[in-house]
């Protein structure tokens, strides 16, 4: 594909254009100016809550709204905070998950209104919380909520085996109600099944009449798959697994390579 025909650009966070240090190099913050001077749509796409991302799109100069809680929430944060996009979890699939969380001893995240509440503290919490500079909410239960409608709730622990197996059980009792995905080999997400990144491009692309053969998106992790199948130029990392290098159309560096940054320079600057 020539590099001129890219219109808009996708990027995910963690382990695509930010290290395990949780630092964006400045190679990268040079290639996505770059490429916004000549006009393409930056978009970050993440799995992480809105106020955790309005920093990241501050720190690299973008406009465009951003893609949070893989695609459950579509926000603008440039001179206005509309939402354009919300799909919550439904009240009955919000307990049921809970309920038959609660039986796996794993930490449960839950966000609503773009706080995140938890019945127990770990050591693991305070590392999440204190690596994306959050702040949490601790409720006895989370029925002292009442009926609320959470955007996405996050299972996290250091076994994974416990993820993989937490991860395939829900994606079997509940696929008709939510999407269940990995955004790190600890944390397994829900949202709901209306959601996934590539939907939220979509949403934003056809806002900005830009085709899909436009369109070119960069991820890491399983997360990351739905909008590489659909982005007509998929880009995964030289960190990814290998099952989402093969399903890409091309496979850059590593992040602490600037992989991000090669592939943005290569195919759209």
């Amino acid at each position: 594909m020539p590099h001129t025909d890219i219109k808009l650009i996708a990027l995910d966070i963690d382990g695509t254009i930010m290290d395990k240090n949780f630092r964006i190099s400045g190679k990268v913050k040079e290639a996505i100016s770059q490429a916004v001077k000549k006009g393409v749509h930056v978009l970050i796409a993440t799995g992480r809550m809105y106020s955790a991302t309005v920093p990241i799109g501050v720190e690299l100069g973008l406009k465009t709204p951003l893609i949070v809680y893989q695609g459950g929430l579509i926000k603008e944060f440039y001179r206005s905070d509309r939402t354009l996009l919300h799909y919550p979890l439904d009240v009955k699939t919000t307990y049921s998950v809970i309920n038959d969380a609660r039986t796996k001893d794993i930490q449960i995240n839950v966000y609503f209104d773009d706080e995140l509440y938890v019945e127990q503290e770990s050591p693991m919490l305070q590392e999440y919380v204190s690596a994306r500079n959050i702040s949490y909410r601790r409720v006895a239960r989370f029925e002292d909520m009442g009926n609320f409608l959470p955007t996405k709730i996050l299972l996290m622990d250091r076994d994974v085996q416990k993820t993989d197996f937490v991860l395939n059980e829900f994606r079997g009792k509940y696929a008709d109600k939510l999407y269940v995905t990995k955004s790190t080999d600890y944390f397994c997400e829900l949202v709901n099944k209306k959601c996934s990144k590539a939907d939220a491009i979509k949403f934003l692309a056809d806002k900005w009449q830009i085709e899909r053969s436009e369109i070119m998106a960069i991820g890491d992790h399983e997360n990351d798959r739905e909008m590489l199948d659909f982005a007509a130029l998929g880009v995964a990392m030289g960190n990814s697994s290998e099952s989402l290098k093969l399903a890409a159309d091309y496979v850059t560096d590593t992040v602490d390579n600037d992989g991000a940054a090669l592939a943005i320079e290569k195919f759209a600057v």
